[in-house]
């Protein structure tokens, strides 16, 4: 009975994960044909005009045939597609011209993927989380000289005779190319303006997934050439070929060939300069795969082929679609909430770093298993570093970043504020002197307003930042990440007092030794320098005090929630998503903050001190980006008023 039990439970979590197969040839017959290129523009035509939420065409442009290179977005409100929370996956095919089963199978994913939308949960759920690009044909003119054969090369080339397989720019060398044939740079343009996060480039010829590096100079074709992210891109092109029907098999190979899973490294099985899939990697932060789809690049039996390419992929393709959603993802903002691009993220340990490349500041960091550092800079902001970063298998880490100007004029008003409480502090002076002058004179019986004067007036050792403490005024419910359960700072160890005894919330970066990861992902030993520093460094000096103890930081308790995300979220998605949060716990602790917190937070604060030990880990945002600007923003704006 156990072992039934546990039978119909594993069935049941594989029918969850898994899209319900449907052939849209069945309903398109057209699809199983070797279609032309105005086919393409006009069923691309009829998917928007049937799907307007769900689908936006484009077209990179003429090639030098006069054909449209004809390009779909397929996504659930595609019109603001651009400014989504949501990673792009970029699927092209038909490179080389001669090499059409990826013709085939991407027309039926646009299909599958339009008219599935609401009656399939899995194809709703990626469609809420993901955004495809496809690109049946990106060498249009090719196809229209090719014909059917196995291992012909007419209508690999472009019209003007350019390989675009070799055509793009390479990062191993340097000077001008002699040429670049129009639909290369038709896709170069195009990666800049789609940032996406994965990709895949579909030809023919073998049967396998193939992954970077594709060349190296300084090592020989066929031997291995591991990119920084090695392991990584053995693990996607394994999740493309394992779900392939075929691909993994050693007898579905082609002649020769020896891939053990069905995967292969690039440079392993044979050099290639200026490829895309590198450039893509290299440049874009693009993780691309190349994958060829069958042994004969151009078989007579269209019917067959493009039935047989579309059961065989079906899964694949799909399971490759979810990874995009796995790792960490974040958004970038600065001190005022507005967002970053063109910041660099850097993880530890691996040399590849990305850029913010989505216009609202979101990025995506495919990754693996594992615990990372995470780095967020960019010239004229210190840098911020996240450590101890958790990622679990098939779900993704928020993790965002906000980060503070150098520049006055950006945000970094520390003397400034400085300035401003001198001038306060010696109006006030002036003030206080002035009130209790005329109180004694009028002889007011309100002895304790007198005696607040004079030690107003008098105390000369009162710190420059001493204030009146009206910080029980302040509602801490209302900051943080905007929901009232107060996601602003961690408070708990040992309390700092303030200049009047009572415990102070203390923010000088003085208190707390360095937490840096450099921008290479390597660790420091808190030494720091003008490339290279804590964000303490730029928060303004001690002056709120209240009730609440000293920051004190450590990894909390990760938030596991599963499929399907409110659509409230910030970070919603259909996949499992893991979100960094934070708290804020006074020195009682209510009860709503002690339910956040577990066993593993309380080990921390009774090993944890101010000696700066390992439990001091890095400073956690809440995952509202703009919610944490708010709460520094109170925090600096209350010392310009009680100061």
């Amino acid at each position: 009975m156990t072992l039934i039990t546990a039978a119909l439970v594993f069935l049941a979590v594989v029918r969850s994960n898994a899209f319900e197969f449907w052939d849209p040839a069945e309903e398109y017959p057209g699809l199983n044909t070797y279609f032309d290129n105005d086919f393409i523009g006009s069923s691309f035509s009829d998917l928007q005009k049937d799907y307007p939420n769900l689908v936006k065409i484009s077209s990179l442009g003429k090639t030098p045939g006069e054909n449209e290179m004809h390009e779909i977005t397929i996504t659930s409100d595609v019109s603001s597609w651009q400014t989504a929370n949501k990673p792009s996956v970029k699927y092209v095919a038909n490179m080389h011209g001669n090499e059409i089963r990826g013709r085939g199978l991407l027309m039926k994913l646009a299909y599958f993927l339009s008219t599935q939308y609401d009656s399939d949960q899995d194809v709703m759920d990626i469609l809420d989380a993901t955004v495809f690009h496809l690109i049946p044909t990106i060498n249009p003119d090719g196809f229209d000289e090719a014909y059917p054969s196995c291992s012909g090369v007419r209508g690999r080339y472009t019209s003007d005779g350019t390989d675009m397989n070799r055509d793009f720019p390479s990062h191993w060398f340097s000077g001008i190319r002699v040429k670049t044939a129009e639909e290369t740079q038709m896709i170069k343009d195009y990666a800049k303006k789609v940032p996406a996060v994965m990709g895949i480039s579909f030809h023919d010829g073998a049967l396998v997934t193939n992954y970077p590096w594709d060349g190296v100079p300084d090592i020989n074709s066929g031997i291995y050439a591991a990119s920084p992210d090695d392991s990584l891109f053995i693990s996607m092109a394994k999740t493309y070929s394992l779900n392939h029907k075929q691909m993994y098999k050693p007898s579905a190979q082609c002649g020769h060939d020896d891939f053990k899973d069905g995967i292969t490294n690039g440079n392993k099985w044979y050099k290639v300069y200026n490829g895309m899939q590198d450039w893509n990697y290299f440049y874009n932060d693009c993780f691309e795969v190349t994958i060829e789809l069958g042994c004969c690049k151009y078989p007579t039996d269209a019917a067959s082929t493009y039935s047989n390419v579309w059961s065989d992929n079906f899964d694949s393709i799909l399971a490759f679609s979810k990874l995009a959603n796995y790792g960490i993802k974040g958004r970038v903002t600065d001190f005022k909430g507005s967002p970053m691009t063109g910041v660099t993220i850097t993880v530890s340990g691996v040399s590849k770093t990305i850029k913010v490349r989505h216009p609202e500041g979101y990025f995506w960091r495919p990754l693996l298993k594992g615990t990372y550092n995470i780095s967020a800079s960019k010239p004229g902001y210190y840098p911020l570093s996240r450590r101890n970063i958790e990622v679990m298998e098939n779900e993704s880490t928020v993790v965002p970043f906000i980060l503070i100007a150098k520049n006055p004029s950006q945000g970094h008003f520390r003397d400034e504020a400085r300035k401003e409480n001198n001038t306060n502090e010696q109006n006030s002076s002036v003030e206080d002197e002035n009130t209790e002058r005329e109180d004694e004179n009028e002889n007011v019986e309100d002895n304790e307003s007198i005696d607040k004067s004079k030690n107003m007036d008098g105390n000369k050792d009162v710190d420059e930042n001493d204030s009146v403490d009206d910080s029980e005024n302040v509602d801490y419910n209302d900051i943080g990440d905007g929901t009232g359960n107060g996601s602003a700072w961690v408070g708990e160890g040992p309390e700092r007092e303030g200049p009047g005894g009572e415990p102070e919330f203390a923010v000088d970066p003085t208190d707390f030794p360095p937490d840096i990861v450099d921008l290479k992902g390597e660790e420091t030993d808190g030494t720091e320098n003008e490339n290279q520093m804590s964000v303490w460094t730029d928060l303004p000096p001690p002056a709120v005090r209240s009730k609440f103890t000293r920051p004190h930081s450590f990894s909390l308790p990760l938030t596991t929630t599963s499929s399907p995300f409110s659509p409230s979220n910030l970070y919603s998605s259909p996949f499992t998503t893991v979100i960094i949060d934070t708290v804020l716990r006074n020195d009682e602790g209510t009860p709503e903050d002690e339910d956040r917190i577990d066993n593993e937070t309380e080990n921390r604060d009774e090993n944890g001190g101010e000696d700066g030990s390992e439990d001091d880990e890095i400073l956690n945002y809440s995952s509202d980006s703009n919610s944490s600007a708010i709460v520094l923003a109170l925090l600096l704006s209350a010392a310009f008023i009680l100061c």
